[in-house]
């Protein structure tokens, strides 16, 4: 999945801004998976198993969880990157790498098939877009657009994977 922004004025932010956000977007993942991840799992199957209004109450248990894991993120950005994550750990996809290249680069990793089409659908919806362009306009103190991406081959491999291995 790729991440771009666009500054103010249609410019590209520096380097330095991406990796800062990056940076904090490995140690919060990393904050997550690291602490008690029974209770975070605990969370996502009674939120997978509920119906209606009782999904509403696991879904807050999540956040409130991933939040408390959050210690080393600027308090600004929890709320930003606990919506991230959690709806992350809904879909079965994990955040496996971050690195910056010509953009930021996340690698994550889909378990199923249904994680995978969950995916791209989330990337698709612009509810990532928004989060992550609020995130970063959040750290640099101007207003800022981001694209969430993920490319077609890179998509199409990772369904041909899936389907192989479940076959």
């Amino acid at each position: 999945m790729d991440v771009r922004f666009t500054g103010p004025e249609s410019k590209k932010l520096r380097v330095e801004e991406e990796e800062e956000l990056m940076t904090y977007l490995r140690e919060g993942a990393e904050e997550v998976k690291s602490h008690d991840p029974e209770r975070i799992e605990q969370a996502v199957r009674g939120y997978r198993q509920a119906k209606g209004m009782t999904r509403n109450y696991y879904k807050h248990k999540l956040h409130k969880r991933i939040k408390k894991r959050l210690k080393k993120q600027p308090k600004k950005l929890v709320a930003y990157y606990t919506k991230i994550i959690a709806a992350m750990l809904l879909k079965d996809i994990e955040i496996d790498e971050v690195h910056v290249g010509n953009s930021i680069v996340i690698r994550c990793r889909c378990k199923t098939t249904d994680g995978l089409l969950d995916l791209d659908k989330l990337v698709d919806s612009g509810e990532l877009d928004e989060l992550f362009g609020c995130i970063m306009s959040c750290l640099i103190n101007q207003q800022v657009t981001a694209s969430v991406s993920i490319s077609q081959a890179e998509f199409k491999r990772c369904l041909t994977s899936l389907t192989a291995d479940a076959g």
